[in-house]
Formats: structure tokens, sequence, C-alpha cells
């Protein structure tokens, strides 16, 4: 909406003003009209105008109210205008002119907003810009009897939560769009209140119940939600280990979780709080403490929740140790299956074979391949593990794909480490790797690659 309406009203003679003068006639007496509206403008805390996207202006020369000019224009991306009006001025007594301005909605030609004023122009005298006041006329007048609510009520959301006010206008039981709403923040240290009827949660250790106030001309209604504190309420789930492997063995094969639960300003807060759910029951199952319990051969995420979206989660693999067994491969971020990172930090993932479910047997050969999404990560150079040196083909790390093979003569037992890669994190997303093994034996060329269990993995590159 126009905050400032420039009209130059230029004083000449009639031959030179038979056709519109426009702006070239700077030396002319002008005339800035400023509308002034009831109330504030704006989407901090005043009158939201709509579409209200043209100003039409009507002067007619006094006392004969013969009609001068009627003519309509755009308004700016500053929200101002501005139109020249021709007018004939005769000697040097002022000539008196009846403006009167309309704020009008393009979308269906209803004007909005109105305001008339006098003004007397005299030639070659500058003219002191004329406060013009305007008067709402649009739809839901003050004693019109439009109803007006707003929702959602009673909303209750976390530091850094929004939404968006549902407004609702009606007259009679029928709707009514485009009225300028005034939208008041009562708790500006809570929530903030943005364009359209936006509502933010604020950092606010405290939170506490938050305000909005939205009125319309004779009605009004307020918006009520509540803030949730920083203190004393989970933000942040972490579980060691970030893996899990088990065997099927007699008794049931089980492995305690701890967790750590945190608030948004670092306070611990007790492990009760979290729930524990495993995706895979069948396979693992999980008890509220955190004890996960072998069930049979496969794998399972285990899941620890503290509430919507504060949540940690790892992987149990569960292997059978009948000969051969169940060799389990992982991809490990930090010790981790799941970890997270950060563009432009490093990013080292340890290939690792555990061999918990292949009885008596040591690990003699493999042949390995690692894929992920170049545009996450970019490889950066490999080490040797605890495994005997392998051979490493980086000739495709570019298009995310690593390929690596050892032979080692005397085995190795345990959970040996194959390989240990080094990334630097390059985009935002998931990593979206993948081990696969083309082969794997013992030292007596045991073939393991049938029996082989691949625990699930990915490392998620925020900001």
């Amino acid at each position: 909406m126009s905050r400032r309406v420039v009209l130059a009203l230029a004083a000449c003679a009639a031959v030179a003003c038979a056709e519109w003068a426009g702006p070239r006639l700077g030396g002319s007496p002008s005339l800035a009209l400023v509308p002034v509206f009831p109330g504030a403008i704006g989407p901090s805390g005043g009158t939201l105008l709509d579409d209200l996207d043209r100003i039409r202006v009507v002067v007619r020369q006094l006392p004969s109210r013969a009609l001068v000019a009627d003519t309509s224009t755009g308004v700016d991306a500053d929200g101002n205008a501005q139109v020249t009006v021709p007018v004939l001025v005769i000697g040097s007594s002022p000539i008196l002119f009846e403006v009167l301005l309309e704020g009008i909605r393009s979308s269906d030609a209803r004007v909005l907003y109105t305001g008339i004023d006098t003004v007397a122009v005299r030639g070659g005298v500058p003219i002191s810009p004329v406060s013009l006041p305007v008067t709402y006329v649009g739809p839901c007048r003050l004693g019109s009897g439009c109803l007006f609510t707003v929702a959602p009520q009673d909303t209750t959301i976390g530091l850094g939560g929004s939404f968006v006010m549902r407004i609702s206008v009606d007259s009679a039981l029928t709707p009514v769009t485009g009225v300028p709403i005034a939208l008041t923040n009562l708790t500006p240290t809570l929530v903030f209140v943005g364009p359209g009827g936006s509502v933010t949660a604020l950092l606010s250790t405290g939170g506490g119940p938050a305000r909005v106030v939205a009125a319309i001309r004779g009605a009004a209604d307020t918006l009520r939600l509540t803030v949730s504190p920083l203190i004393g309420i989970p933000a942040a789930v972490l579980v060691t280990p970030g893996y899990g492997t088990l065997t099927t063995a007699t008794p049931a094969d089980v492995a305690q979780l701890a967790v750590s639960v945190t608030d948004a300003v670092g306070n611990q807060l007790p492990p009760s709080v979290v729930t524990w759910v495993s995706r895979a029951p069948g396979v693992a199952s999980v008890s509220s403490s955190g004890l996960v319990t072998a069930v049979k051969r496969g794998s399972a995420i285990v899941v620890a929740s503290a509430g919507t979206g504060v949540a940690d989660s790892l992987p149990v693999v569960v292997g059978d140790p009948t000969a051969p067994g169940n060799p389990i491969a992982l991809a490990l971020a930090g010790a981790r299956s799941f970890g997270v990172s950060k563009v432009g930090q490093p990013v080292p993932i340890d290939v690792v074979v555990d061999l918990k479910a292949v009885p008596v047997e040591l690990l003699g050969s493999y042949d390995a391949r690692f894929t992920w999404d170049p545009g996450v990560l970019r490889f950066d150079s490999t080490q040797a593990g605890d495994f005997v040196l392998p051979i490493v083909i980086p000739d495709t790390a570019a298009a995310g794909i690593l390929r690596f093979s050892a032979v080692d003569a005397s085995g190795a037992s345990g959970s040996p480490t194959l390989l240990h890669l080094w990334f630097t994190a390059v985009g935002i997303g998931d990593s979206k790797h993948a081990l696969s093994m083309i082969k794997l034996s013992t030292i007596s060329l045991i073939d393991l690659l049938p029996g082989l269990l691949v625990a699930p993995g990915n490392v998620t590159v925020g900001p």
C-alpha cells in the first residue's frame, strides 16, 4: 500500500496544458499527499493491507466541481505512487481544488480506503505536503457484524518451531476475504510474528504462555499458545555403543546399551525419559532399560526416543555361529554406524569385519567394494588397519567407488579393521555409503561370503 502519494499539480497557461504534462514540469508547483491510515501499517504489529495495489486520484476545481482529472496508478515496490495533473492557474489568486484519493485492490476492483481534502494552488508558489486522512471502507467496516476467529488455539511449540495462524472472517456465515488484519504480539520475548501471520518460537530458557492479538474493525480474537522451555526438555539423545553384534548362541546373547539425554542447554536428564523400540523384535528385542537380546539371525534397528524428533538409533546384527558361521561387515564413522558431520569436516570411516559368529576359523582374504555419494563426501586417502596392508584401486574414487583387497597367510580373528578411509564432507545430505564383499574366505579357504551379514550405515552431513 502506498505510504506517500506524490501528486504534481502543474500550474501553466491553457495552451501549454492541453495534454498531460508529465514529470518533466519539475519547475511547476507540486503537491505531496501523505495518506494517514488509522493504526500502524506493516507486518510487525499493524494493519496488513493485502493486495491493495492501485491508487485512484480524482481532482475537481472548486467551487464549480468541474472535473480536472480522474486517473489511477500502480504503487511501486516501496509502496509509493506518483501522478502528475495539469491545472490552469491565472493570476496570483489561489485556486481551490478538491482531491479524492482511493486505495483500490485490482483483483476485484474493491475500494478499501478513501480520503478527500481541499488544496489551494497559486502560480509559482511551492505547496507543502498535505496529510490526507483516509478511512477504511472495505468489507467488515465498524459495526458491519463480521465474526472473527484465529486458530489453532492452545498449541505448544518448541524453540524454533513455527506455524501459520488461520484467520477466519465471516459476515452472516458468509466468508469474507481480503480484510486488512492488525496483528499485535503481546509476548515478543517468546514468539516472533511475521508477515502473513507466521508465528515462530524464540530461544527462551523459560518458555511459557504466548499471546498474539488479531483485530479488524470492530472485532478481535487472541491466539493462545505455549512455548516449551529449554531447561528440562529433551533436545538430544546419544546411544552407545554406536552398533551391536550378537549371536544366537545359547543362552541368548545380550548387550546393554547406554543412553545420554540432554536438554538444549546441555543439562543431563535421567535415562528413564527414553523409550526403547526394536523395529525387528523377531531378530533382536530390547527392554525398557536398553538391554538388547538376540533372537535369530538377521539385522534390526533399535531406537531410543525422548520425544518427537529427539532420538538416536543403531543397528544390531545377529549372526548364527553354526559352522561356517556368519561374519558381519560394518562401515563405521567414529565407531558408529550412523554418524553425523558438518560441511568441511573430515569424515573417517573404518571398514570392519566382526568374526564373533565365525567359530574357530581366521579371516584369510577378502575383496571389497565401497561406494558413496561424491556430492556429499570427497575421498581423500586410505590408511592400513590391523589386517594386512591392502591393495587399493582408487581410480574411480571421484565417482564414489573404491575397490580394495588383501591376503593374510597368518589370518586374523576378532574384529579386524580392514582399512581406514578418509573423506571430507563437501555437501549437505546423506552419504548413502554401501559396503559389499566380492570375496571373503578363511585361511583354510572356506568361503564365508554366503553367510555374510552387512550392517547398514550412513553419515548425515549438515551445514
